[in-house]
């Protein structure tokens, strides 16, 4: 099976959750980069785990290094702003992952046991994220 690098984009609960999977073993990603401005749990675990913690553009301007972002900040202009900023630098290599694609990726690599528990449904999580 091919093996897709990427870059997470927001290390909220979901976004957390998200790269705990990403970073196993038996997962066909390999995390090139993250981006989180704040001091969160997943932030830390990718600076232990050795990802490199990068500003937006940073990881935009790693071109081919990224074959997709995910954006996990639950903020559709950060997904806009990403894409805008792939077309400025002229980089029609690396997608932004669509909210549905994403919520796919989920599914088939996390599983019940990584949904963060937010008092919420299984539905109404993946319809947050």
């Amino acid at each position: 099976m091919e093996n897709h690098n990427i870059a997470i984009v927001g290390l909220g609960r979901i976004g957390t959750a998200f790269l705990k999977k990403a970073l196993s073993s038996d997962c066909e990603m390999t995390v090139k980069a993250v981006c989180e401005m704040c001091d969160t749990p997943g932030r830390k675990m990718a600076e232990e785990d050795n990802v490199p913690v990068m500003e937006l553009a940073d990881i935009v301007g790693m071109g081919v290094d990224i074959d997709i972002i995910f954006d996990l900040t639950g903020d559709q202009n950060v997904s806009r702003m990403l894409r805008e900023k792939l077309l400025q630098v002229g980089n029609t290599y690396t997608d932004v992952a669509p909210a549905r694609v994403t919520r796919l990726v989920w599914t088939l690599i996390a599983g019940d046991e990584y949904l963060p528990d937010l008092g919420k449904s299984k539905s109404q999580i993946y319809a947050d994220i």
